[in-house]
């Protein structure tokens, strides 16, 4: 179906962009111009439901730039929590470390959170949702640790790790969605754009053999 008005992704994310790709759809790029700390600070709710907050607010600023007019804007905002705390990006490599050896071995949770504004009967309304996904890390060494830090991955990415290194591949185990430890849920944006008749272009290359249309990774 024909995209009336323009998709706008509102993430400096180059992960996100490559996920987006993959619907098939042409979108533009933004900067959502909001202040993540400043907001996270002001959050007082429960921490599993601070990535959705968040993404509304990210769309929300975005929607104040002159390109966003007219567009339908995607925010996201991923969160990793561990025992009650949020785990952010890391300030650098020693904060890095830091987080990679509280993690290691253990169970966390992975929250990305998804916001869209678009037009429902001609009016502005933005609708969002967000994904948990369950995480086990490996017992990585410290080697590998230092090694992975010096490639400089671990920097832009909460939590300090990418699921999708691939020499360091630091988890032993997810239970949900890979997409979503990655930074954007596929099969969660897609629903949302759907409420504002958006439809991909193209499915995954699983519809017919595996349980994620997305992705082989995906343990749902």
């Amino acid at each position: 179906m024909t995209v009336s008005h323009p998709l706008l992704l509102a993430s400096s994310s180059p992960r996100r962009r490559q996920l987006m790709h993959l619907l098939g759809l042409d979108f533009s790029v933004c900067i959502s111009p909001s202040d993540e700390e400043v907001m996270q600070e002001k959050y007082g709710g429960p921490l599993e439901e601070l990535a959705q907050w968040l993404a509304k607010h990210k769309a929300a600023a975005a929607l104040t730039l002159p390109e966003a007019r007219g567009c339908t804007v995607i925010g996201a905002d991923t969160t990793v929590l561990l025992d009650e705390q949020v785990l952010g990006k890391p300030r650098d490599k020693a904060h890095a470390r830091e987080l990679l050896l509280k993690l290691r071995g253990r169970q966390h949770y992975v929250v990305t959170g998804i916001a869209v504004s678009g037009y429902l009967a001609g009016k502005r309304a933005m609708l969002s949702a967000s994904c948990i996904t369950p995480v086990q890390m490996r017992n990585y060494s410290i080697a590998e640790i230092k090694a992975y830090i010096a490639t400089g991955d671990p920097l832009d990415k909460a939590g300090a790790y990418g699921i999708q290194h691939p020499s360091f591949q630091p988890t032993g185990r997810i239970d949900g969605c890979y997409f979503n430890v990655v930074g954007l849920p596929i099969c969660t944006l897609v629903d949302l754009l759907a409420e504002f008749r958006i439809y991909p272009a193209r499915r995954g290359p699983n519809v017919e053999t595996g349980p994620c249309p997305w992705s082989e990774q995906c343990q749902i």
